[in-house]
């Protein structure tokens, strides 16, 4: 930066110096500058000051002396007195804050922020906004940071701004925004050897995105992502850029690879480092040695080493180690109650936790509590640093609500009260009434006995089979080739059945009625859509029969409603056609039903029609067919005859007994009945599991419309800081050339104006009526013209710089096509009605050249311009659904024994 002392002398004469014999003192001063001998400059600086204590030259020089000399304190002393001698100089102000900063005075930022809003001095003013967001960056308040880089106007070369790009990637990290990160990385590329700032980013984020997509900490990372990581890592860690070693201590921490740990090992050594508490503790993490790593740390804290705190935080996070944090925050609040009320005091001696790791720690303290709905709750606000351990307790939740198998056994019962909750309250936010309803009769489902489906193609022996099963003749046999709907069989204390016609009145008949109301129903063309068959049979109680159409039928919709079965069904018991066994049109329908993972007995019907030795042969090819294709039958297949079974349950002990049905009996009891806990829970989670990755997809597709959304918002932002930039730059140049293009409106103006020329003096100046109608006609006038010249001379300026983005964005903002904003047209009025309220011949306005006016309105509207690119968007709660859905799929999806 440019000595003070060159930019004050061209403004301030030597008059004084001159007159009082001091410029030899002050050529002095600046040839022993130009030697660098700060300390001889500064004792010539002090002398014009003895004399002459308020020049603004002698502050300058001594200043600039002091600053060389490394003397900061009296920096800060010399540019405080320069400041309140020339307020208006920003680079002043810049530096003051700078020193400010270096010795802790407690003005530094307030004179930064007098530097960053310097309307003149523009380089200095970003040097002021570049060090007020590393300010606020380093005090954990990104967003407040983002809003200082958001005043910085967008370069108008086609260079983009690195500096900014840089914090803009910091910010965006910080905040858990990896899309916004990604977008500022990109501008940096492959940083230089010397570019320790931006290493360091760059690792950061490398690791934050292999963190979000594996869901993992750096111990359970790609070696290949550690490896970069850690190259940048040390590069700013050799260039000395704060959090460097943080970082660095917090892979070691993490790491199993001896490689890793022993690299950078010799490094610290290098450094002469390894003594420190964060190396300390980082190596025996490392080496598995958690509690003298603690111990290493705690020594660092009570000796108020924040670089102890600020390892042990990133080693915390890194290491998902809640006793490291509960440490932290214990020490945190037992400073804050040490120091009173000097927060500032406690800060420096323990600073405390990062709001997202303070919400962190309370959703881990109630999930361990069994509150798991509001942890999730509280995880929802965790960004940043801690975004990756928020997801890893996130998933820990749901799977604790879905516990996998164990080594072969039947699943423990899900949280389902916990599971259905949260699958209704994903559907009612992603506005998916579908799902919620599906959710709902999953609640429903939870009550009701098992579902078993009897599926099969058409003539299998299916609605027998049924019969035989329940002992009665329940389900219509022989009402038309094949059963033309789903017939659900349920448990009810009389015997009745319900036919559910689509478009008409349900018809209730009793048993023996059925048969005779389908067909009746079938000849006059009504449509069954289901039958309902209730009967008083106590194995209903505990499991309900669905009687499926053919799957070979010849009318689609038979075929589809037999499909809709396995939506229904808890597990399904297939009937082959002993004599032709597993067709290949069969082993594709079972291969579906195997691939929907609903459980499946093969059962061979109509064994009576074949010989042993035949039958045998069968069953053989039915179990090599299922091995072939992949398809497991909960028990091995088993042959018989549906026929005799039906009418030994109806009294025919001899058929019966030469049915098979025994062996179909204890496998129903035994595979069936005994396991419909089991299957029930099962058939739960297929169906729970097929609503969450419903959801997770439509979060997922919203959030990537948000994001979107998002993107094109900062790239609109981007285009009105460029837009405001030009103005105030080139306004002089604007102004002049909208003065000429409003000559036409300027007429008109005069025109509204004639009559008053004819008022007396006074009157024109006292009468309210009279200034009322020339306000009203100047911005009826002049206004909107104006507006529309200002706004085209802006998207003139932004599309000669390279910007012209908006048309392949498919962007369409009140602006856009030189139309101004509502906010920048009311910046113009409000210039106008200024104008004429403080002019004491408003009717000579017309005549009179308005060039200072139309300046006055350019920066107003470039104001306007910057507010609306500063404008604050919430960030869309779609990514926090997002995240919760996703983490609820991989819960259904977590293999057994996971």
């Amino acid at each position: 930066m440019a000595r003070l002392v060159e930019a004050l002398n061209r403004f301030f004469g030597r008059v004084e110096i001159l007159a009082l014999g001091l410029e030899n003192e002050r050529s002095a001063a600046e040839a022993a500058l130009a030697r660098g001998m700060p300390l001889d400059a500064r004792e010539h600086a002090r002398t014009i000051l003895s004399v002459l204590p308020d020049s603004a030259v002698g502050l300058a020089l001594w200043a600039d002396a002091a600053e060389e000399a490394w003397l900061d304190d009296e920096v800060v002393t010399a540019l405080a007195d320069l400041s309140r001698r020339v307020p208006w100089r920003a680079d002043v102000w810049l530096r003051l804050g700078r020193a400010g900063q270096r010795v802790g005075w407690g003005g530094a930022r307030d004179a930064l922020e007098r530097a960053a809003s310097a309307p003149e001095e523009r380089d200095a003013a970003r040097l002021a906004l570049l060090d007020l967001c590393d300010l606020d960056l380093a005090a954990g308040d990104p967003a407040r940071a983002q809003r200082w880089l958001d005043r910085i106007p967008a370069p108008l070369s086609t260079v983009p701004d690195r500096d900014v790009a840089l914090r803009r990637a910091a910010c965006a990290l910080a905040q858990g925004d990896l899309d916004g990160a990604r977008a500022a990385a990109e501008i940096l590329g492959e940083p230089a050897a010397i570019e320790g700032r931006a290493a360091l980013v760059l690792a950061q984020l490398a690791l934050a995105e292999a963190s979000a997509a594996a869901g993992a900490s750096a111990a359970a990372l790609p070696p290949a992502v550690v490896s970069r990581a850690l190259d940048l890592g040390l590069r700013a860690l050799v260039l000395d850029v704060p959090g460097a070693a943080e970082l660095c201590a917090a892979l070691v921490a993490a790491s199993r690879d001896v490689l890793v740990v022993d690299r950078v090992r010799r490094v610290v050594r290098a450094a002469g480092a390894l003594d420190e508490p964060t190396w300390a503790a980082a190596f025996a993490f490392a080496e598995g040695r958690r509690d003298d790593a603690r111990q290493a740390l705690a020594r660092g804290l009570s000796a108020g080493d924040r670089a102890a705190a600020a390892a042990l935080l990133r080693m915390a996070v890194e290491t998902r180690d809640l006793g490291a944090l509960d440490a932290l925050a214990a020490r945190a609040a037992g400073a804050a109650r040490a120091a009173g009320e000097d927060a500032m005091a406690a800060r420096a001696t323990a600073p405390p936790l990062p709001p997202d790791l303070v919400r962190l720690r309370g959703a881990a303290a109630m999930a361990s509590e069994g509150q798991g709905s509001g942890a999730l709750d509280a995880l929802d606000a965790v960004t940043g640093e801690g975004a990756a351990w928020a997801e890893d307790i996130r998933r820990s939740i749901l799977r604790g609500w879905i516990p996998p198998a164990e080594g072969g056994a039947a699943p423990r019962p899900a949280a389902w009260g916990d599971v259905l909750r949260e699958l209704a309250r994903t559907a009612k936010l992603l506005d998916r009434l579908d799902l919620l309803a599906a959710t709902e009769a999953l609640a429903v489902e939870r009550e009701r006995p098992l579902r078993a489906a009897v599926v099969g193609e058409f003539n299998a022996g299916k609605s027998t089979f049924l019969n035989a099963l329940l002992g009665e003749d329940v389900a219509p046999t022989g009402v038309l080739p094949t059963t033309a709907t789903l017939h659900w069989v349920a448990w009810a204390p009389d015997p009745f059945a319900r036919i559910v016609v689509r478009g008409g009145q349900d018809r209730v008949v009793p048993h023996a009625a059925l048969k005779d109301t389908l067909r009746a129903l079938a000849a006059a063309g009504d449509k069954v859509a289901r039958v309902f068959i209730y009967a008083p049979i106590e194995r209903l109680k505990r499991v309900e029969i669905l009687d499926t159409p053919g799957f070979n039928a010849p009318d689609p919709d038979h075929i589809a409603e037999a499909r809709r079965a396995f939506d229904e069904a808890h597990v399904a018991l297939w009937l082959l056609d002993a004599p032709q066994a597993m067709k290949e049109s069969e082993r594709r329908v079972l291969s579906e039903i195997s691939a929907l993972g609903v459980p499946v007995q093969i059962l061979a019907n109509k064994a009576d029609r074949l010989k042993p030795d035949a039958l045998e042969t069968v069953l053989a090819h039915v179990r090599d067919s299922l091995a072939a294709s992949a398809i497991a039958s909960l028990a091995p297949p088993i042959a018989f005859s549906a026929r005799l079974s039906l009418k030994g349950r109806l009294g025919d002990e001899a058929a019966l007994a030469a049915s098979g049905w025994a062996e179909v009996e204890a496998l129903f009891a035994e595979q069936i009945v005994d396991a419909s806990d089991a299957l029930r829970e099962r058939a739960l989670r297929r169906k729970a599991g097929r609503i969450a990755a419903e959801l997770a997809q439509a979060a997922s597709a919203r959030a990537a419309e948000d994001r979107e959304a998002v993107r094109r918002a900062r790239a609109e932002a981007d285009r009105l800081r460029a837009g405001a930039a030009y103005l105030r730059r080139e306004r002089r140049a604007i102004a002049a050339a909208i003065d000429k293009a409003l000559e036409p409106a300027r007429r008109e103006l005069a025109a509204d104006l004639r009559p008053i020329a004819a008022l007396p003096e006074e009157r024109k100046r006292a009468d309210a009526g009279v200034r009322a109608y020339v306000q009203e006609r100047l911005v009826a006038r002049l206004s909107w013209p104006l507006s529309v010249e200002i706004a085209r001379a802006a998207r003139a300026g932004v599309d000669a710089g390279g910007r012209a983005a908006r048309a392949a964005d498919g962007a369409d903002e009140p602006g856009a096509h030189g139309e101004p904003s509502p906010r920048a047209a009311a910046h113009v009025r409000a210039v106008l009605m200024g104008m004429v309220a403080v002019h004491d011949a408003p009717d000579e306005l017309a005549a009179r050249p308005i060039e200072g006016v139309i300046e006055a309105a350019i920066d107003a509207f470039a104001m306007a311009l910057t507010a609306e690119a500063e404008a604050p968007a919430p960030p869309p709660a779609s990514a926090a659904i997002e995240q919760r859905a996703l983490a609820l799929r991989a819960a259904f999806e977590a293999p057994a024994d996971a």
